[in-house]
């Protein structure tokens, strides 16, 4: 079976994020989630079977020479 895979990796510099309305904040991460119902693993079950449900984010320090935040599920 053919998939549709996205893999987004999207830095976003924290002040400009935090300028972002709460309620668009909100609303991608609604249209995130109800993209993850349809998502499946491919080859389920398999020795090669791939994470493919996937969607988290972090904030990434290392530009200020320090660890990432640990990550959190969408």
């Amino acid at each position: 079976m053919a998939y549709i895979r996205f893999r987004l990796d999207l830095a976003i510099p924290k002040d400009v994020y935090d300028d972002i309305p709460s309620s668009t904040k909100l609303a991608i991460r609604d249209k995130i989630r109800q993209l993850k119902t349809y998502a499946r693993k491919i080859n389920e079950g398999s020795d090669n079977e791939e994470m493919t449900v996937t969607a988290k984010y972090h904030v990434c320090r290392h530009d200020e020479g320090l660890p990432c935040d640990a990550e959190i599920d969408v």
